[in-house]
């Protein structure tokens, strides 16, 4: 809009225009005379703002000096942290060094590690949050005090946040010539359970055991410590008459002031019980978020009067604690030097200005009349042409946002884009177009986008997405496109037509992203939902689809026979129980390549779980039958050939099951089902053979099946009972104690216990069966106790399947709660049970007999251990086998083993039972001999309890 000068309004503007020029000079006079009464004083205000600059550039160096100690001390988190905890470590070294020396010719090293572990368990540093860790160099966690319940588990792929695997760093910090070092890595605070923060830990190896020993600490822990240590440092420092440095926190907390009315800091800004105090706390947190500076408030003048004065303070930030700086002086210290001449000049200028402003009064009120009708004017004008000009901005400036907006989208977007011309020809790219094709923009300007063609597709299948997109405007879907480099790859593309107002198309619009990793990943999630992770062969999901599928094939062609193999290898659990899980998966990796190598392409060969293989064979006829047992010899010897595994020679032999299609099953499960009951014919014949499916197998294989649910169902009906079989002692004949022997009552007949015992040990019922066994024999002898009858001793025996576990904890809890005394009770165990795992055996019987329970060796002489054994195990008696007692006193071996036996017990100190004593030349043989004590027919066969009870009745009698 522009002035409309006319005749009219001409005069009017010359008016205000002379009206302007009077007050522009009535306002230069104003000005000198001001200018003039200021000069005069304007040497004081120099030397104040001088006296000013010098405070606040005191100011600067005081707080930067603070600032050089806070960074300082900031600096030293790592280096301090890292020091203490090598200290702690070292310390818990010595400890397990001293533990190991003074222990290792006394206990096995089980024991040790035992008393180590737990003798640093409880230790507590760093202000209660410090404890001690140990981990083996495999990853394996032994002591973690804050979760014991991870104790034993392996936290080798453990990961933080950031993708770092703390196990293997704290393993690695080891591996140097000091065996010690620093790991650093990120994990959840106790506080905190959903953020992880850096954590610095020190390690040390502890070579006896292969162990880490380590502890550490959270940095930001040991920062608080130190910013304590700093909070005390500056709570002493002071400058001048009353400068002193405060300190608060960027979340509003004040955490040190000498001069508030507060006492107990930190308190946050909004409970502090001054309000002056809240405001000026405030603005000091308001000054730190623009970065800090100078400002002036209100506050406590430090005289003892009470008043407040105002206050310049400097305000500085220290980001990396997260702390505020405030340090000030008080301007009212230095106002006092020149208040008085100040006082004086303000006098004079005061006595100037009320005359200068009674002249100007008179002048502005006449001029204020003109001027407010001529603010009118101009003001109506002034809206209407700002009315405009804001409208027209706000226009451009809508329009350049949302060309902003969209230009960052296009660039930003991970989606590759690409946008052309009705003809095809491309007009624009993002940078996501170059780094996913290899083009540059100005590359692909103007060209047609037939250059990122792979060929892979049909002329018919551009036809189609064309048509689809004259149609709808839309089109998606899967393509391959190659790049600038040639290399083809998968991705999903999006097309859009943009038409105009005519229905014209102004552009085509691609947007597409690189799905590479999705589809190497769905491989990847496929393959391992298709294939054994240990030895990479086909699990037993992608067997049952081959198998499937093969019987598909045989229906659709009409083949007529095909065969599938179940293989497993025996004994196999006794090489995981010697050499390790470790070892054991070496040995299935190296027979899994025999296998593959023994069969054809076409045929399968997976693995279903542990040591179990099935082979898929695809034949016609006769010739699969054929194939099958050719190729079963073959494996049988290939399997068969000796593996090395950490310097031992293993003999690793394969039973097999054969089972063909359609004669032993026409789908999956049953064809598996039966292949399975002829491995079990097969192990039941000796193992290392092959056997072919027959009916018979899959009776035996049902009946077996029904007599392990009956088993189950036994233990919850309670249909197991204990009989009891005296035995006596040889010189005086009275009862010296009872062997507990298991019956089962099922459909109403007593089973014997070597029907189903072997069963329940192949199916681990025995443990529940065996835990029934020893609780209810020392239930009945507790009772006997109870009821005045003096039963010396109650013998339970042992399953090499409860030695195995923990068997220990369970014998230890049934005596507490039957409160049967542990000296009465007699565990009979096999030799060939003490001979699996003579360390570990040995340590369990050491552990048991200091419970003071009594061990028997059950079957001496029957099992493949030398008579050398019997002083390494911590044993109170022998039973001799009834297999040596049957031929006496006749039999001239059975006398010499006999003799012999008794002999050696009588070295070691051993008490002898003889099992099987059936007549009395066999009872007076053994007398002669000194055999203490004896059990068998000749006596007593195994009676129920009650009957046990009278015939204790009658020994006491007698």
């Amino acid at each position: 809009m522009s002035l409309n000068i006319n005749p009219q309004n001409l005069p009017r503007y010359q008016t205000w225009g002379m009206v302007g020029v009077v007050l522009l000079i009535l306002v230069t006079i104003f000005g000198f005379l001001i200018s003039r009464q200021y000069f005069d004083q304007s040497k004081v205000a120099d030397l104040h703002e001088e006296v000013l600059s010098t405070q606040k550039r005191r100011l600067k160096t005081e707080l930067a000096s603070v600032l050089d100690y806070i960074r300082f001390m900031s600096q030293q988190a790592e280096s301090v942290l890292a020091e203490d905890a090598k200290s702690h470590v070292n310390q818990a070294h010595s400890v397990a060094t001293s533990l190991y020396t003074s222990l290792k010719d006394k206990f096995p090293d089980a024991e040790i590690q035992g008393i180590i572990r737990e003798s640093l368990r409880e230790v507590r540093f760093f202000n209660g949050r410090g404890y001690l860790f140990i981990d083996d160099m495999q990853g394996q966690c032994i002591l973690l005090p804050t979760a014991p319940q991870l104790e034993g588990t392996s936290l080798w792929d453990n990961q933080d946040d950031t993708g770092h695997f703390i196990m293997r760093g704290l393993v690695d910090a080891v591996k140097n010539p000091e065996r010690a070092g620093i790991s650093r890595y990120r994990w959840y605070p106790p506080d905190d359970n959903k953020v992880m923060k850096s954590k610095l830990a020190y390690v040390r190896y502890f070579e006896p055991f292969d162990w880490v020993i380590g502890t550490g600490d959270y940095l930001y822990q040991t920062e608080n410590d130190l910013k304590q240590e700093a909070l005390k440092r500056i709570s002493s420092l002071r400058f001048g008459r009353n400068g002193y440095v405060s300190v608060l926190d960027r979340d509003g907390y004040v955490l040190f002031s000498p001069n508030t009315q507060e006492r107990q800091l930190p308190k946050h800004v909004s409970l502090l019980r001054s309000e002056q105090e809240r405001k000026v706390v405030q603005q000091i947190l308001d000054v730190a978020k623009q970065g800090g500076g100078f400002t002036e408030y209100e506050w406590l003048f430090p005289d003892g009067s009470g008043h407040s004065s105002k206050k310049l303070s400097l305000v500085e930030v220290v980001p990396y604690w997260n702390w505020i700086l405030v340090a000030g002086v008080y301007p009212e210290e230095i106002d006092q030097i020149f208040r008085r001449q100040v006082q004086e000049e303000q006098k004079d200028l005061t006595e100037d200005l009320w005359f200068l402003l009674l002249v100007l009064s008179a002048i502005g009120l006449v001029m204020l009349l003109i001027s407010w009708a001529y603010g009118q004017w101009l003001r109506r004008l002034f809206l209407d042409y700002q009315a405009d000009i804001k409208a027209q901005k706000y226009q451009i400036d809508e329009d350049a946002r949302e060309l902003q907006i969209a230009s960052r989208v296009f660039e930003t977007a991970r989606e590759g884009i690409m946008v052309t011309d009705p003809e095809n020809r491309i007009v624009a790219v993002n940078r996501s177009f170059t780094e996913i094709t290899g083009y540059t923009s100005d590359e692909v300007k103007g060209v047609n986008p037939k250059i990122l063609s792979s060929g892979r597709h049909s002329p018919d299948f551009y036809r189609r997405m064309w048509t689809s997109l004259m149609e709808t405007d839309q089109w998606a879907g899967e393509i391959w496109n190659t790049t600038k480099g040639g290399q083809t790859f998968p991705e999903h593309l999006s097309l859009s037509a943009f038409r105009d107002e005519q229905g014209e198309v102004v552009n085509y619009v691609a947007t597409f992203s690189d799905v590479t990793e999705q589809k190497l990943a769905e491989e990847q999630l496929r393959y391992m939902a298709e294939y054994d992770d240990l030895t990479g062969m086909p699990n037993r999901r992608l067997l049952m689809d081959r198998v499937n599928q093969t019987i598909a094939r045989a229906k659709r062609q009409q083949l007529r026979c095909f065969t599938l193999m179940f293989i497993d290898l025996d004994r196999f659990k006794n090489i995981n129980d010697s050499l390790g899980h470790s070892a054991g998966d070496q040995v299935l990796q190296e027979v899994a390549q025999r296998l593959q190598g023994a069969v054809r392409e076409i045929d399968t060969v997976s693995r279903i779980g542990g040591d179990e293989f099935v082979v898929l064979i695809s034949g016609k006829g006769d010739d699969a039958i054929a194939s099958a047992a050719n190729l079963s010899r073959r494996l049988l010897r290939m399997v068969s050939e000796p593996i090395v595994e950490q310097g031992v020679e293993l003999i690793v032999t394969p039973s097999i099951g054969i089972a063909s299609y359609p004669a032993d099953g026409e789908d999956f499960e049953t064809l598996l089902r039966n292949a399975d009951a002829a491995l079990y014919h097969a192990k039941s014949l000796g193992r290392n053979n092959f056997q072919f499916y027959s009916a018979e197998m899959n009776e035996k294989a049902s009946s077996r099946l029904i007599m392990e649910n009956a088993l189950r169902q036994a233990l919850e009906k309670k249909a197991f009972e204990l009989y009891y079989q005296p035995q006596y002692d040889m010189q005086t004949r009275r009862l010296s104690g009872c062997e507990a022997l298991i019956r089962w009552c099922h459909e109403g007949e007593l089973i014997a216990p070597d029907q189903f015992i072997p069963l329940a040990e192949e199916t681990g019922l025995i443990l529940s069966i065996g835990e029934w066994v020893l609780r209810e024999g020392c239930r009945q002898g507790a009772e006997w106790l109870s009821q005045g009858y003096d039963v010396p001793s109650v013998a339970v025996n042992v399953s090499a399947v409860q030695f195995r576990y923990e068997f220990y904890s369970t014998v230890k809890e049934v005596l507490k709660e039957t409160g049967f005394p542990a000296e009465r009770l007699v565990l009979e165990v096999t030799e060939s049970t003490l001979m699996k795992d003579a360390v570990r055996a040995r340590q369990l019987l050491m552990k048991l007999k200091l419970l003071g329970v009594q061990i028997a060796l059950d079957d001496f002489g029957t099992g493949y251990s030398s008579l050398a054994y019997l002083k390494k195990f911590s044993l109170d008696k022998l039973k001799i086998d009834r297999a040596f007692i049957d031929g006496l006193p006749n039999d001239k071996d059975d006398k010499a083993i006999v003799g012999s036996i008794l002999d050696v017990a009588r070295h070691l100190g051993l008490e002898t039972i003889a099992e099987g004593v059936e007549t009395a030349e066999q009872a007076e043989f053994l007398t002669m001999y000194r055999c203490e004590q004896a059990q068998g027919f000749l006596f007593s066969k195994a009676i129920p309890a009650k009957d046990f009870t009278d015939l204790i009745k009658k020994n006491y009698a007698s």
